[in-house]
């Protein structure tokens, strides 16, 4: 369908409802709803996680009987399913509404009773594809992982247009940032989707980081809950050194005891891994995290660690910041070391400008394919 201005107008409410929520519903995917009727917002709703309402049954119980007659705008279709909660179809039948506006369609084609069909056989108009885009941003880690089966990582670099991620003269234990504010603040935004920030021992002695999202303090596209700091460290020398609150540190299996139990006993949740070569190996960190209940994965490393994931074929989405600079002398990639970004590995999902700064958004699963799925009609 051709989305009229009014369409995108409250679809764009209802994906910016979704959005301004406290916490992520991971392991359940985002979803916002508003309900029009005579061009006002008379309900709305976002889901907040596991057994928690629909956004549909929030936004059509907020309006009560003004829902009669009226128009539904949801960025998920309505499911018609029994899981920890009845499912909206009936209700969304049940409530009158004269329309139904949906971002994409449920991702999942093992659910029985596709919502759409049943609407449309209730004689409820149904449209789709309004906003797909943003409406498949906000459910895409869930997509890519089949409702979560492993977490979803994000790899996020920043280096020059010579690829030096950090200058050879950077002061250890303060941070040195390439890119620009824009592009700071857009980090932070996507640090508080995840539910881990991940980084190297040697990121934490370089830079002491706090990898939270304080940047994203007061704006509306995303959950307002931080991440959890975590960093990866063999020998747990650094973690020591870190800091005194509740991160995460993954660890081998042969780091020291006592170590372990220091960092425990000041708050530190330590998780050991298989280790290779006397590296802690990618596949296990993703593990140990998937059982430590963490669905997103942000990993914000320097290059040794973000090459880990690369070569393991770890990396769902790559966000790539290149600062318009020159540096010369500075921290690469390591040697021998070369990021493929050919068609078999990633696919060009955005390429845009961040103030000064060019922003490639990479994955590994073809965004603007799925989206091109989820929008079709299934059945009239």
């Amino acid at each position: 369908m051709a989305a009229t201005t009014t369409d995108n107008h409250f679809m764009s409410e209802a994906h910016r409802t979704a959005r301004d929520i406290e916490a992520r519903p991971w392991p359940n995917p985002p979803v916002g709803a508003v309900v029009v009727c005579d061009g006002e917002i008379v309900g709305r709703g976002a889901h907040d996680g596991p057994g928690t309402p629909h956004a549909e049954v929030l936004a059509l119980t907020q309006a009560g009987d003004r829902a009669s007659g009226g128009t539904l705008y949801v960025t998920l279709e309505p499911c018609n399913h029994q899981g920890r909660t009845a499912p909206c179809v009936p209700l969304v039948i049940a409530s009158g509404v004269q329309r139904v506006v949906i971002g994409i369609r449920d991702p999942n084609p093992h659910v029985a009773g596709g919502g759409v069909e049943i609407l449309r056989a209730a004689g409820i108009k149904v449209d789709i594809g309004v906003m797909a885009r943003g409406c498949l941003e906000l459910i895409w880690p869930f997509v890519v992982t089949d409702a979560f089966t492993r977490p979803f990582v994000v790899l996020k670099t920043a280096q020059s247009i010579d690829g030096v991620f950090a200058p050879a003269d950077a002061r250890l234990g303060e941070p040195f940032y390439l890119t620009c504010d824009e592009s700071l603040d857009e980090v932070h935004r996507q640090r508080r989707w995840c539910d881990m920030v991940l980084v190297g021992a040697g990121t934490v002695r370089a830079d002491a980081p706090r990898l939270d999202g304080r940047r994203a303090e007061g704006s509306d596209w995303s959950p307002r809950r931080d991440p959890v700091p975590a960093c990866v460290d063999t020998d747990l020398t650094t973690a020591l050194a870190w800091r005194n609150d509740a991160v995460t540190v993954f660890t081998s299996s042969a780091a020291s005891e006592n170590s372990a139990a220091q960092l425990t006993a000041r708050g530190t949740t330590v998780l050991r891994c298989d280790a290779v070569d006397g590296r802690v190996e990618p596949a296990s960190i993703l593990r140990r995290a998937h059982q430590a209940g963490h669905a997103v994965i942000m990993v914000e490393g320097g290059p040794r660690l973000a090459s880990s994931f690369l070569a393991a074929g770890l990396v769902d989405r790559w966000l790539q910041f290149t600062a318009p600079t020159i540096v010369g002398d500075g921290v690469r990639w390591p040697v021998g070391f070369q990021p493929g970004l050919d068609h078999s590995d990633f696919h060009l999902t955005r390429a845009t400008r961040s103030d000064r700064d060019a922003y490639l958004i990479w994955d590994r699963l073809d965004f603007l394919a799925t989206r091109l799925v989820l929008t079709a009609r299934r059945r009239d």
